[in-house]
């Protein structure tokens, strides 16, 4: 059965969460000034290393377009606004 999880996000340039496999992220947002996301999963499919990239806004982008990334949404941390990406391989 499906079931929405929240995961907590760190804001690294680079970092990878273990979800279960077709896992849908829904939302990107702070919740008690903690980034993270929720995902729509069915928690008895195979954990996949799913990888991620955080920009803040004026930051260079150092991947040189390695991979292609799929936009998921901003959120902003007192006076940082940070842009969360998965990176499609």
């Amino acid at each position: 059965m499906k079931t929405i999880y929240k995961y907590p996000i760190p804001i690294k340039h680079f970092f990878n969460l273990e979800l279960p496999r077709d896992a849908k992220i829904l939302s990107f947002q702070t919740q008690l000034g903690i980034p993270v996301i929720w995902a729509l999963i069915n928690p008895e499919n195979e954990l996949i290393k799913r990888d991620f990239c955080i920009r803040g806004t004026g930051e260079p982008d150092y991947s040189e377009d390695r991979h292609i990334r799929t936009y998921l949404g901003t959120i902003q941390t007192g006076a940082l606004v940070w842009h969360l990406f998965e990176e499609v391989k």
